[in-house]
């Protein structure tokens, strides 16, 4: 419950009380010139529910109580983000996990400062009358992708490998749309025979007429989800400025679960419009990313990391032989993921 978190008197009572939509920081102009900018980028293509938290916060007044302008553009996915802050286009990013240990490896500095999906948010399915029950089963058999460079190229590749098959020569993938139309005819006409993708795309296949199963192997749906990451540098210099952006985003996510309806209008009728508002499967969306913000029970703290879900995706990332490998070498997962900021914004509340 939102009420845990000592939040001040100035806005209490409108979120404990009338719970009501409109900030309770009316800020003036004055005000608002005095705060500082902190903006940043995520892997999605454009706005949608997965970034509610950030919707949250801006809307409730949590960042501006922190004396922040919290702005967040738009990447072409999980690289594209990834090379986005590395190159100091944004003081943060939310990317995937795969994505900023390629990127470490790489030779970027960087430092994931909080878990903000647990579950990995991809998934590989199989229409629900295919005779192929596991990933073993798909020798010889081809995969469709949104593209080669997409982020969820890394987990299928390592279920493809988990498996004890090689990509390429067992299982090639194949560019096959965003979960549309152009996926349901490659489906259809037999050019691929799964497909693998965001599964909040991949709810759209049942909608067109596709049911669907999933043949991910157990072990890869337990990789940890994207991440929010800075470059080294700013975790150096500016560790109360990430603490007040981290207690402020982590209000978000809670006032979000905890008003539930109330969160998911303001999304489809302000800050994702165009992802929800003719979207057939908008609520089962909105379902679905509730579940990335649930916290395994191990967890005591929200946004703290599981190093061993880390260790062990990091671990199938280095599988296989040449281009197999998603990740040539290992990173340090104990120099690049901190709880420091998450532990430091809980405690502050």
């Amino acid at each position: 419950m939102i009420s845990r978190y000592n939040i001040g008197s100035k806005f209490a009572a409108a979120l404990l009380g009338s719970l009501a939509l409109v900030s309770p920081f009316c800020m003036t102009q004055a005000v608002a010139k005095d705060l500082v900018a902190f903006n940043g980028v995520t892997a999605q293509g454009g706005p949608t529910a997965q970034m509610f938290p950030i919707f949250m916060a801006q809307k409730m007044g949590f960042y501006a109580a922190e004396g922040l302008e919290v702005k967040l553009k738009y990447s072409k996915g999980s690289s594209d983000a990834a090379r986005q802050l590395a190159a100091g286009k944004a003081e943060w990013g939310i990317f995937s996990s795969a994505a900023t240990m390629q990127t470490v490896q790489r030779g970027s500095p960087l430092k994931a400062i909080m878990q903000v999906y647990y579950p990995d948010t991809f998934d590989i399915v199989v229409p629900t009358t295919s005779k192929v029950q596991t990933m073993a089963d798909m020798k010889g058999l081809s995969i469709g992708v949104s593209d080669l460079a997409g982020g969820e190229v890394p987990m299928t590749m390592a279920s493809i490998v988990a498996t004890g098959l090689k990509v390429g020569s067992d299982v090639k993938l194949v560019v096959a749309g965003d979960a549309d139309p152009l996926t349901v005819r490659a489906l259809n006409e037999g050019r691929i025979q799964a497909y693998a993708g965001a599964k909040r795309d991949l709810l759209l296949l049942p909608a067109q007429g596709i049911p669907v199963r999933s043949i991910t192997p157990k072990v890869i749906t337990q990789f940890p989800g994207d991440a929010l990451v800075v470059r080294l540098e700013t975790y150096k210099a500016k560790p109360e400025l990430l603490v007040k952006f981290v207690r402020a985003t982590l209000k978000g996510r809670e006032w979000g679960m905890a008003n539930s309806d109330k969160a998911f209008d303001l999304l489809k009728t302000e800050y994702a419009t165009s992802s929800l508002k003719n979207n057939p499967v908008a609520g089962e969306f909105w379902t679905l990313v509730k579940t990335y913000y649930t916290a395994p029970t191990e967890v005591s703290s929200h946004g703290t990391f599981l190093p061993q879900g880390w260790k062990t995706y990091m671990g199938y990332l280095q599988q296989g032989e040449g281009a197999q490998k998603v990740l040539p070498s290992p990173v340090d997962l104990e120099t690049l993921l901190t709880n420091d900021i998450v532990l430091k914004a809980a405690a502050k509340q």
